[in-house]
């Protein structure tokens, strides 16, 4: 039973804090509990390490300050015996960087991370869902790993090496190979490394490749002009077709997002997966940057019917580790579940479902052909 009223921010209600950060981290607990959840009062300051954001306004009314200025409001604060806190709207490096600089600086101040308070108050009301997803699992790696994970985002562990598996996606003790025949889907392509590394694997498949970045697209159109087993789709994958604002991150392409404009306002076309093929997946990859759920939604047919093999990330919005696994198991009950964490941070999780029966006409007809030409 969920209680959506329990009030897990009590100890900072009537606490000054800092929310040190200005990227999507930052703004989307500053939103969901500023905002609309009414949890948390403003922020005293937003803080920022990049200096041409300092200055600036943000949220309400709230300014960006500097870290140094972070630290002279720390020391002023302890002096006066008055409580301060710094919550870090970040994850991975950028969060053991910020914990670094605090620490050299000795600030005395509370400190927490954005993603720690949200994961306490989520997987809290969410311990029945946890529990039933920890039993789906086929293996008990899989059950160790995803509770250690999800007690690592609560407790606020940066880094935990005993987490890391190797080969993200395939090639690892989950999918071991890519076999003759497989039609990949490849949903969230980058530079194609997956693409890459499958083709080495096994040159004998057909791959069908979404890429909504614009710039990534055409630098693939060039890289796989000659393979003929590769065909690109300037596309995202959503659960109908329809144009989405589309954030584009020129630095790092793969944490382009979905949902909100970028600069220059771009839009894209997204399409449901069931109305691109005409040949049945046998393989479907998505590490599309939150946009997984809605991409399920629109390939619901196709895993009913065929049941592909799903290697799925969940570790862009703590929800994608419940609801996503519940989705995937009432598509198709006859999945057999893993989960497995790629990587020393929160980031990297890929829940695997598999149904093997082995190649057979039925199941793995080869057809090579699309409802787009091939590039």
């Amino acid at each position: 039973m969920h209680n959506e009223n329990k009030d897990y921010f009590a100890h900072l209600r009537e606490t000054d804090y800092v929310l040190w950060g200005t990227g999507r981290i930052a703004q989307a607990f500053y939103q969901k509990y500023c905002v609309e959840r009414k949890q948390l009062q403003e922020p005293l300051y937003w803080c920022d390490n990049v200096a041409a954001t300092q200055g600036r306004k943000i949220g309400r009314d709230g300014t960006i300050v500097s870290a140094q200025e972070v630290f002279s409001l720390s020391a002023r604060y302890y002096l006066e015996g008055k409580p301060l806190a710094i919550i870090i709207g970040a994850t991975g490096i950028n969060l053991l960087q910020i914990i670094s600089q605090l620490e050299e600086q000795a600030v005395k101040a509370e400190i927490c991370s954005a993603v720690q308070l949200d994961a306490v108050r989520y997987f809290k009301e969410h311990e029945a869902e946890t529990a039933e997803i920890t039993a789906m699992f086929a293996d008990e790696k899989s059950r160790f790993l995803y509770h250690r994970l999800v007690e690592n985002m609560q407790l606020g562990r940066p880094v935990d090496f005993s987490l890391v598996q190797t080969n993200q996606y395939f090639a690892n003790d989950v999918i071991p190979t890519i076999r003759d025949g497989e039609v990949f889907v490849d949903a969230g392509v980058c530079g194609g490394e997956e693409i890459d590394k499958a083709l080495a694997i096994n040159p004998q498949i057909h791959v069908h490749a979404f890429e909504p970045d614009a710039q990534s697209y055409q630098l693939l159109k060039e890289k796989y002009h000659a393979f003929s087993q590769v065909t690109l789709y300037p596309y995202a994958l959503w659960n109908e077709k329809k144009q989405l604002s589309f954030c584009g991150n020129a630095a790092t392409p793969s944490a382009s997002r979905l949902g909100a404009a970028d600069t220059q306002g771009n839009m894209i076309t997204s399409v449901p997966l069931d109305e691109m093929l005409k040949e049945p997946a046998t393989f479907i990859k998505m590490d599309i940057e939150g946009a997984e759920y809605n991409a399920l939604l629109g390939a619901e047919q196709m895993i009913r019917e065929h049941h592909p093999r799903l290697a799925i990330c969940v570790y862009h919005s703590l929800e994608d580790y419940i609801r996503i696994p519940l989705l995937i198991r009432s598509f198709y009950h006859g999945y057999q579940f893993y989960f497995r964490h790629h990587s020393v941070t929160s980031g990297e999780s890929v829940f695997y479902a598999i149904w093997d029966t082995g190649i057979n006409g039925a199941v793995f007809s080869l057809s090579l052909h699309s409802k787009e030409g091939r590039v």
